[in-house]
């Protein structure tokens, strides 16, 4: 993306749909700027991240290294109550045009795999996949009232077709609007840090290459920063830890650079500085996190969605104030979407319960959806908290039946 493209419209991903992958039998959710799924442990939350995971990592490797990376269709397909035959993934999106000032193109991307048969006339994608259906619809408003539209549908049946081991939107280098669509969705940024990762020191490069998904890269992602982000993460980490002063890399010309921050005490004329290697690990993961959430690259417009699994993780209940500020702030910028089995986040009065998706798992199934209408009566009448209603299990989501097929983006009967 050059510095003249429009940023993304925000939210870039507005809907996704998932069919049969890992625990989620089926669900169809709406996605804001802002978008916690909040849920028990093990209620499926990271099932739900991974599957547009999947979509990006199918798009970039390959859909057979995508299901290979995760340890093979018994991993990836679900299981109960009965084993399923394929999964199906779609997003509805939203995306600037090339032209500036251009009306954004709005759209369905949707796979379908499913593993290869046992059969001579399958045909399949590589190593034990086949794409059963790709389908893309682009549309946005034309010359007098026309709707300008772009589109493919991709089937494959039984003995017909070529055989298709890459994805078709992977194909469309330079077909715009195609290969916009394509090259946005493979920038989503998931980010899962590895501690060890984060405290590591990494070679100083003239180039900055970004922060890792795993954390990897923290000490330069901290001097690729401006002075504005880099005050705001050491703001929101005082909030955090109190005592935080600053927070930077070491000496950014020296042959490797770590995260530091330096720290004081009442009383005293200097303050103390710590390296990563130092620091607490409640206190090196809320530097990654906040590091991840204003990096350049999502201020930019580079990438159009960060997906963050339990922000709280190892830090105290009392800093969940600060957290939901800095994911609330950095959503004026990027797509926030995180997971979490901590409703402390939504516990204060500014609170948005609309950003809330609820996840719970009946019968070893995943069920997603909005809070459902007696649990926000309750919560607005102060009568139990969310975080009360989710220790007792008593949040509930909204759960819409399963469209027919042609009710669906992309849909056809046959």
């Amino acid at each position: 993306m050059s510095p003249t493209t429009p940023h993304h419209p925000l939210p870039f991903i507005t809907r996704v749909r998932i069919e049969n992958y890992k625990s989620i039998a089926h669900c169809d959710v709406a996605l804001g700027r802002f978008t916690v799924l909040l849920g028990l442990n093990a209620a499926g939350k990271s099932n739900f991240l991974d599957a547009l995971r999947f979509v990006r990592d199918a798009l970039m490797h390959g859909p057979a290294e995508a299901v290979a990376s995760r340890g093979g269709w018994n991993e990836v397909l679900r299981r109960v109550p009965e084993p399923a035959t394929s999964c199906t993934v779609g997003v509805e999106f939203q995306l600037s045009s090339t032209t500036d000032g251009a009306v954004p193109w709005r759209g369905w991307y949707e796979i379908t795999l499913a593993p290869v048969a046992v059969s001579g006339t399958v045909r399949d994608a590589g190593p034990g996949v086949r794409i059963l259906r790709e389908f893309c619809e682009m549309r946005r408003p034309g010359i007098q009232g026309q709707p300008e539209t772009e589109s493919f549908l991709m089937r494959d049946r039984a003995g017909e077709g070529r055989r298709h081991r890459v994805l078709e939107l992977s194909r469309m280098d330079d077909d715009e609007p195609f290969a916009r669509l394509h090259a946005t969705l493979m920038e989503m940024f998931f980010y899962s840090p590895d501690l060890s990762v984060l405290r590591e020191p990494r070679p100083s490069t003239p180039v900055f290459a970004g922060l890792g998904e795993d954390g990897g890269a923290l000490g330069p992602a901290l001097a690729a920063l401006g002075e504005q982000e880099r005050e705001r993460i050491s703001q929101y980490l005082g909030a955090i830890v109190p005592g935080v002063v600053e927070v930077g890399p070491t000496d950014p010309s020296a042959d490797y650079v770590a995260a530091r921050m330096s720290f004081a005490t009442d009383g005293e004329s200097e303050p103390h500085v710590f390296r990563a290697e130092s620091m607490s690990e409640g206190t090196i993961r809320a530097i990654g996190l906040l590091t991840a959430l204003f990096q350049p690259d999502a201020r930019d417009g580079w990438i159009p969605l960060i997906a963050v699994e339990e922000p709280e993780l190892a830090l105290h209940p009392l800093a969940a104030g600060a957290l939901y500020d800095a994911l609330t702030e950095a959503s004026e910028s990027v797509q926030v979407l995180a997971t979490t089995q901590s409703a402390e986040l939504f516990d204060r009065k500014e609170a948005d319960l609309s950003a809330i998706r609820v996840v719970a798992a009946e019968h070893g199934v995943t069920v997603i959806g909005e809070v459902d209408p007696v649990s926000r009566s309750i919560v607005a009448d102060g009568l139990a908290t969310t975080a009360e209603l989710l220790r007792s299990d008593q949040l509930r989501p909204v759960v819409d039946p399963p469209a027919q097929l042609d009710e669906q983006p992309g849909g056809e009967k046959e």
